[in-house]
Formats: structure tokens, sequence, C-alpha cells
């Protein structure tokens, strides 16, 4: 009797990763990896702050930019930053504000201009006639009083940027304007030419519009 003879084992085959599986593996992985990259620098980017110049105080229209109206600090604009004045470019001393600032509000390119030629005039002003509050920076209207025993007052000048404000002297030598405060202004040269006429007619006043001074 013939016995069957058992059926061979088949050869084990080792199986192999598919090569696409592969590929789509580093793709996936270089993916993730560029999107944290890139995820990294918009996150960075949007916290890149800069420096910018802002106005220390309140400042009208007509103020010729001086040391102390103006200080740095650290402001993230992203795509607006070209509109700014910033320290790394050039200095805005000298240039004349366009447009009313307020204190703390960063300083537009558009907000100032080169300063127009004009004259300065300065206004002496006893005390008792002199608001509290005026400086530079400040609008200010000037009125005459003169007469004696009739005096009469009539504004003389309106919407005015004072450019600086001294105050009276004290102790020292004296002079003829020590008592007073010397308010500077600057305007067209017709302008200054006629307010110097009309100053020694009388008696100026000076009434604060707006501004805080400093």
């Amino acid at each position: 009797m013939v016995v069957p003879s058992a059926p061979s084992a088949p050869t084990p085959r080792r199986l192999s990763r598919p090569r696409w599986l592969n590929v789509r593996v580093i793709g996936g992985i270089v993916l993730v990896v560029a999107a944290v990259v890139i995820g990294a620098r918009v996150i960075g980017g949007s916290a890149r702050t800069i420096g910018v110049w802002a106005a220390d105080r309140d400042l009208a229209a007509g103020t010729v930019l001086s040391e102390g109206d103006l200080s740095t600090t650290e402001v993230n604009l992203g795509n607006n930053a070209d509109l700014y004045l910033t320290p790394d470019v050039a200095s805005p001393i000298g240039l004349t504000v366009v447009t009313p600032l307020r204190a703390g509000e960063l300083l537009a390119a558009s907000a100032v201009e080169e300063s127009a030629s004009g004259r300065v005039v300065a206004v002496g002003v006893e005390p008792n006639n002199m608001p509290p509050g005026v400086g530079h920076g400040s609008i200010i209207d000037l009125y005459l009083t003169t007469g004696g025993a009739a005096p009469t007052t009539e504004r003389i000048a309106t919407d005015i940027t004072v450019q600086s404000v001294t105050a009276p002297a004290s102790g020292g030598l004296s002079g003829a304007t020590s008592s007073r405060y010397q308010v500077s202004v600057m305007l067209p040269a017709a302008e200054a030419d006629k307010l110097v006429r009309t100053l020694p007619n009388g008696e100026p006043i000076v009434v604060l519009v707006s501004g805080e001074g400093g």
C-alpha cells in the first residue's frame, strides 16, 4: 500500500513595505515641518515691534518741533510701518506740524512738513494777562487793551501757535521785560510786521484756545 506523501509547506514570502507609503510619509513630514517653520515666521513677524516717534504733549498745527516734543515708543505696526517716522530714518526736529497731535499719538509722516519761512515775534505779556497752561504747541488768541480812563480791548490775532514761552526773570539784572512772560509766535512776514506795529499801542492779553503747553 502506497502512503501518500504530505504536501510540502509553502515557502514564506517576506512582506515588503509599499514604495508609495514611503513617499507619502516623507512628503507628509516635509509638509508638517514646512508648516511649523512658516507659522513660526508669521507669528514672529506679527510680534515684531519697531521704535516710532510719538508726541509727548498736545501739539497744535503750526508747531515747529523741538527737543522735548517727542519721544520714541515701541509698537507693532505690521505693514503700516512706512506711514510713520522712525528714529533710524531722520530726526523730525525743525519740521512743522500740519495736523494737531495729541499726547501719545504716533507721528505720521503726513503730519509734518518742512518749515515755511516766517518771522518770530516775541510778545511781552504781564503775568495777570497770561492764563495758565500756555506753552510750546498751544494755540492762542491775542487781544490788545488800549486807552486810559475808558480802555477798549480788541482781538488783534487769532489761532496763532506758540513756539516758546519764557517766564518772568527772578533775581539778577532786571530789564524792561524781566517782569513779563515772553511769548514767541511765528507768523508770515506781513502778519508779523503788522503785529509788531500794533503791540506798542496797548497791553497784550493772551487767551488760551487749546493745548496743555509745557
